[in-house]
């Protein structure tokens, strides 16, 4: 027996230490590991439950929004008593009418700027009424249509409150509305008579579910929302949106309860599932994110203790093995030389032993940090280009307002009251369009107008020394253009083209498209330019003097917005044109307006 408990080795030390010391701190380590994750667990899906009961609490508010517009419009006199008319309006009194109701839907629908309401009112007299937004003709919808769907008579039951009706519960508003929708509605009565006069729909877009519901949740967890048919009515995964959910124990658990948590699978994965109910909706939320096992991280700390505390026992252990220990240095050196030729996508892998687990960890993490860095430096980038862009669209030049405003008291000095108010009528427009819309992409025909009114300007003040014709083809007037580009080339031809000419002249604006490009032409008859001037302040994006700058925004403002929104394919070419004048020729993508300013 004393012979045998001999250890000639340091491999059988080794192996005795591991057998008496480290398995069973590893079998103690399993245990408590085990007991912690599973409380952990528990606290986890607990403090994630009131979560969930907040988010319902916070679709209960959402909810008392829409009973504030619902409550404002019934109970307002006037419209009760425009839709209580026993008799379809027409003419003067149908018109004065949409107007009341149509104002009445705005003033609710912006008390809530964050939420995207919008109203519909059917009445029973055969008027329906529509909040503009909705771009609905007068006959859209009506009310003997939804009469004959299944949720109407449930949702007459409701006397006075609101009754909450998904959009594919309705075959008729699922036609109408494209996007996903969530309808309330409400049953309109006469506030003398009591006498049903037609319903209320609201109907509140999808979006809505997303900031309630959604919040700022991680992406491995997945909310779903069932109503009392057992229909998913709404889902973070796209998968499951429509989905009629099966009756099994998992269900009955959620059916049966006002709220709770447990293990169960979903789609196919072992998950942690929290539900709670909607408080006067028969409706749950419900949210679950894949089950975890928390080894990984408890095990690596509570190792490298081990390894500390066990450094002074299996001291002779270290030197045996510093060949072992050298070679897997060199691997790792060979990883860090590769991060040193530039390839920051290299990572340590974790298959060292645990003693380098916290230099790879922390390598890694370096790494990481620095292409998150680099990321953050590009994204700053892309905001100081933006905020370059915002900075030419910006550049307003005050001297067109002062010489048009000192025009204009000319006129009415010299008595030409016609001229002046037609002046300040071009002006007015001119400024309107220039300042009002903020979108920074506008429709080619606006963009056009703008500068017819800014040529009726001129010609008033100019006294009628030329001419102008647009030209635009019918498949170009619908695009998009950047706003206030076309106006400072006009500018160009009328205060260098004819300032000095003595006959009448001539502005042809003419806009076309040839495959996927627009070309916009300013070509004018004057007495021409300096060509080299004009290309220098174009080609090289010369900062233009003030007194230099047209309408606010000079040939190189232009040039540098166009580059900057399109790239270099694009932008302004110039030319002396056969009658001796300038022709400004402007190039641009195809640019439809939808989700062109977003």
């Amino acid at each position: 027996m004393k012979q045998l408990l001999r250890f000639d080795s340091i491999r059988k030390k080794v192996i005795f230490l591991d057998l008496i010391v480290v398995f069973p701190l590893f079998i103690l380590f399993c245990i408590l590991m085990s007991y912690i994750f599973e409380d952990g667990n528990y606290k986890l899906n607990y403090s994630k439950l009131d979560l969930l009961e907040e988010k319902c609490s916070n679709i209960a508010n959402r909810n008392t929004e829409i009973i504030k517009i619902s409550v404002g419009m019934y109970l307002d006199p006037e419209i009760n008593r425009l839709i209580s008319k026993k008799n379809r309006l027409t003419g003067y009194e149908y018109i004065s009418a949409q107007d009341s109701i149509q104002s009445k839907m705005l003033e609710l629908t912006e008390l809530f700027p964050d939420r995207q309401y919008q109203v519909m009112l059917l009445c029973k007299n055969d008027m329906n009424f529509y909040q503009s937004s909705l771009n609905l003709t007068q006959d859209a919808v009506t009310m003997d249509v939804l009469e004959e769907e299944s949720w109407y008579q449930e949702a007459m039951e409701k006397d006075d409150s609101i009754y909450f009706l998904p959009k594919y519960r309705s075959p008729v508003l699922q036609k109408l509305f494209q996007e996903d929708k969530l309808f309330a509605v409400q049953k309109l009565r006469n506030l003398n008579s009591g006498r049903d006069v037609g319903i209320m729909i609201v109907a509140i877009s999808q979006d809505i579910w997303g900031n309630v519901i959604l919040g700022e949740e991680d992406s491995d967890e997945n909310t779903i929302v069932i109503d009392q048919y057992r229909k998913i009515i709404f889902s973070s995964d796209p998968r499951m949106y429509g989905y009629e959910v099966e009756d099994n124990s998992y269900y009955n658990q959620i059916a049966n309860y006002t709220k709770g948590f447990f293990l169960g699978n979903v789609m196919n994965q072992y998950s942690h599932i929290r539900f709670a109910s909607i408080d006067g909706l028969g409706w749950k939320l419900i949210s679950y994110e894949p089950y975890r096992h928390g080894w990984t991280s408890f095990y690596v700390i509570l190792f490298l203790v081990l390894g500390t505390a066990m450094f002074l026992v299996l001291i002779v252990i270290v030197f045996y093995n510093c060949g072992f220990i050298s070679r897997r240095m060199e691997k790792l050196n060979r990883n860090i030389l590769e991060v040193t030729n530039g390839d920051l996508k290299t990572r340590i892998q974790d298959d060292y032993e645990i003693e380098f687990h916290e230099i790879c960890h922390n390598f890694n993490y370096m790494l990481d940090h620095i292409e998150k860095l680099m990321k953050q430096l590009e994204i700053e980038e892309e905001e100081k280009h933006a905020l370059e862009i915002q900075a030419l669209q910006a550049q307003i030049n005050p001297h067109f307002f002062y010489n048009t405003l000192v025009t204009i008291r000319f006129m009415i000095q010299m008595e030409e009251y016609d001229e002046a108010d037609r002046a300040l009528l071009a002006f007015s427009k001119l400024l309107r369009k220039s300042f009002v819309n903020s979108q920074k992409i506008i429709p080619i025909k606006e963009e056009l107008a703008m500068a017819e009114d800014y040529l009726e300007l001129m010609k008033l003040r100019y006294r009628d020394k030329f001419q102008w014709k647009i030209l635009a083809a019918e498949d170009v007037v619908e695009l998009g253009i950047l706003k206030n580009v076309i106006q400072p080339l006009v500018e160009n031809s009328i205060s260098h083209g004819f300032n000095m000419k003595d006959g009448m002249g001539h502005i042809v604006i003419c806009a076309y498209r040839i495959k996927e490009n627009v070309v916009i032409e300013v070509e004018d008859d004057g007495v021409g330019v300096d060509l080299e001037k004009i290309n220098n302040s174009i080609h090289n994006q010369q900062t233009v003097k003030a007194r230099d700058q047209l309408n606010g925004i000079g040939l190189s403002n232009i040039q540098m917005r166009i580059l900057r929104n399109f790239g270099n394919q694009y932008g302004l070419s110039v030319e002396v044109n056969s009658s001796g004048g300038v022709t400004f020729r402007m190039k641009i993508p195809v640019i439809n307006m939808e989700g062109a300013n977003s």
